[in-house]
């Protein structure tokens, strides 16, 4: 700025594009980005000219000191802070400045104070004012230069509550966030039956107060009755009411008849979970799981408690190759893959050896035996797989 003042007030400075001196009284531009001062008239040309056009075509012309791109073609004479169009030259002011303080928000993003020198040509200086400054973790403060953009570390120890909630960040003062908590935790699944290590402030599944997470094992905990456990995976919230208790079962094992009839029937009244649950004496009917959605099989025997039998009827099942069949039980059906002793007479892809697998399904049948034939060398046998037709020319030299 000062290297600027003394060369217009002098009229030592030259004009970039004209090569010649910039005169006291003539009109002038000002480059915001680099602060060259031109002739205004020079300016006018150089931007309408093609030579200052943009690579692009689409951003403008360039400067011709520092190339920074503009949009708009300078029209008027203003002085260096813009609030005067015209400004008349003084002889105790700085040349093609207006007088008054220059205003501008200074280059410095956190500075709120404008420029408070008189209107010049260059950059603002910086501001002169002190602030005060917290540092990072906010626990000291310092007075600094307004607009100073270094942050302030302090030598303590940043004590700020990690992402678990219950431990202090003990790194000395830092920018950013705290690094998460890396102390390691045990946690215990709702069953109790199992635990796992994990760094403090993992998020949780859920915590019942107990436990943090599902094992995925039976739960296996005493039910309220005090005789049966509960056989739900391991999960959170007390466990389910016995579904043997005499308030919790109201009909017959099958389902079929109230326990209120069959104690008009004559039937004992049950008081606790172990007591045998009434039967109604008709037949099951459950539906079985080897039945289909065409074909439902259905439990045959009479009403009783626990799992059904295993389905009674059978089916005639075809080996693989379709060769014999045999009759078995339903239940057994997705448990068994029948394979018959048959073997194989077809050829093989070479058409030297037979297939000879048992129960053969394959459609190509390859061979995967060595070809082992003498190559045309008379010294060394052929590695490839077995195949069709001459073999390959021997690669080994001597």
């Amino acid at each position: 700025t000062g290297s600027l003042i003394e060369q217009l007030t002098t009229e030592k400075y030259e004009c970039m594009v004209c090569c010649e001196v910039v005169r006291i009284v003539a009109p002038v531009w000002s480059c915001q980005n680099c602060y060259h001062v031109f002739h205004l008239n020079c300016i006018k040309k150089w931007a309408r000219s093609p030579a200052s056009q943009a690579e692009d075509g689409n951003s403008g012309w360039r400067c011709p000191a520092c190339q920074n791109a503009s949009t708009q073609v300078p029209k008027t004479y203003t002085c260096f802070c813009g609030k005067v169009h015209n400004p008349e030259w003084n002889r105790n002011e700085i040349p093609h400045s207006c007088g008054e303080l220059c205003g501008k928000k200074r280059q410095c993003l956190d500075c709120p104070h404008l420029c408070n020198i008189l209107c010049h040509p260059g950059p603002c200086p910086s501001c002169p004012a002190f602030v005060t400054k917290t540092c990072e973790c906010g626990q000291t403060s310092h007075s600094v230069r307004c607009g100073q953009s270094t942050k302030i570390h302090c030598s303590n120890v940043c004590g700020n509550t990690l992402n678990c909630g219950k431990h202090s960040c003990t790194q000395v003062c830092h920018a950013g966030k705290c690094s998460p908590c890396q102390l390691t935790v045990q946690q215990v699944c709702y069953c109790g039956s199992n635990f796992k290590e994990v760094l403090c402030g993992t998020k949780e599944e859920f915590s019942d107060g107990f436990g943090n997470f599902s094992c995925q094992n039976i739960c296996g905990k005493k039910l309220n009755c005090g005789r049966h456990n509960c056989t739900q995976v391991c999960h959170p919230q007390p466990c389910p009411l016995c579904p043997r208790l005499p308030q919790v079962v109201y009909r017959c094992p099958c389902g079929q008849t109230p326990l209120s009839k069959l104690l008009e029937l004559g039937c004992v009244e049950r008081k606790i979970c172990t007591d045998p649950i009434p039967s109604c004496g008709k037949t099951c009917g459950k539906p079985l799981s080897c039945g289909s959605y065409e074909f439902i099989h259905t439990c045959e025997s009479l009403c009783h408690e626990g799992d059904c039998r295993p389905c009674s009827h059978t089916s005639n099942i075809y080996c693989r190759c379709g060769f014999k069949k045999k009759v078995i039980f339903l239940f057994l059906i997705a448990a068994i893959t029948f394979m018959c002793d048959k073997r194989c007479n077809k050829k093989r892809s070479c058409g030297r050896h037979k297939c000879n697998e048992v129960c053969c399904v394959d459609t190509e049948h390859k061979c995967s035996l060595v070809c082992g034939r003498k190559l045309n060398c008379g010294l060394h046998r052929c590695e490839e797989p077995c195949h069709r037709g001459s073999c390959q020319t021997c690669w080994q030299t001597s």
